[in-house]
């Protein structure tokens, strides 16, 4: 039985965005003309994967703005900004042809999602402390490849299986955090990561409208391990690798 394709991409928020991360990467220089350069040879290899629809990390309430200005964009009246999905998901879907891009995020605030951050300020934590330290140097790491080396390796590198499993430890870590009246770091991985990608995995389910879909995904790394075991699992999917295209 065929199956649609997809392809998820991790990446870096290339626009040094205020969203709530944790760990952020200072980006300044994307609009060089080295970094441009660099970028559209991304681009051009991921035409390879012929993509038929384009999803990105914005949420679905945003569409009608977000393909306002991916129209322009085709039209030639939007200059395109450092974000990521700009910068990769908007020059992919040109070069495809595509009339509309799709949003499929969910980030929404509730209540029931616990603070860990201020959690953390009232009640120390070496386990917070510990995990937070390892991540630090990942950042480094990554800024280091931004800065030094070429989008192409940075993106090889987020997209590599040793950089995911370590991720995903972050967040295992992370569910630990906290006491046994208030496991504030159980329920935040639950109650808001693990969600807010279950969220994410049924959109992309919902784009699917023959067995000849493929569909790209952007979004960032941290997501990557979630979303392709979600994917990989529902059996409704043939899940490709980025290395085959990067």
């Amino acid at each position: 039985m065929r199956k649609p394709r997809i392809l998820v991409l991790g990446t870096t928020h290339l626009s040094n965005p205020d969203n709530g991360d944790l760990f952020k990467i200072k980006t300044d220089d994307i609009l060089s003309e080295q970094k441009q350069i660099e970028i559209k040879g991304v681009v051009d290899s991921l035409k390879a994967f012929k993509p038929t629809k384009i999803s990105l990390e914005i949420l679905p309430e945003d569409s009608g703005y977000i393909n306002e200005t991916y129209q322009d964009f085709l039209l030639g009246n939007y200059a395109l900004t450092r974000t990521e999905y700009h910068q990769i998901g908007f020059r992919l879907a040109k070069e495809m042809n595509h009339k509309q891009v799709f949003c499929v995020d969910w980030n929404n605030p509730d209540p029931d999602i616990p603070d860990i951050e201020l959690w953390t300020k009232e009640h120390s934590s070496d386990k917070y402390n510990k995990n937070i330290k390892e991540m630090e140097d990942t950042v480094a790491k990554i800024q280091d490849l931004l800065s030094n080396h070429s989008i192409r390796d940075l993106l090889l590198y987020l997209n590599h299986n040793d950089f995911n499993k370590q991720n995903q430890r972050f967040y295992m870590n992370l569910a630990l955090v906290g006491n046994k009246s208030n496991p504030v770091g159980a329920m935040w991985t639950a109650k808001y990561w693990y969600y807010r990608n279950l969220i994410i995995y049924k959109n992309l389910v919902e784009l699917i409208d023959s067995d000849v879909e493929r569909i790209f995904v952007l979004y960032g790394s941290g997501h990557l391990h979630l979303l392709n075991q979600f994917l990989n699992e529902s059996g409704l999917f043939e899940v490709e690798k980025v290395a085959d295209y990067l």
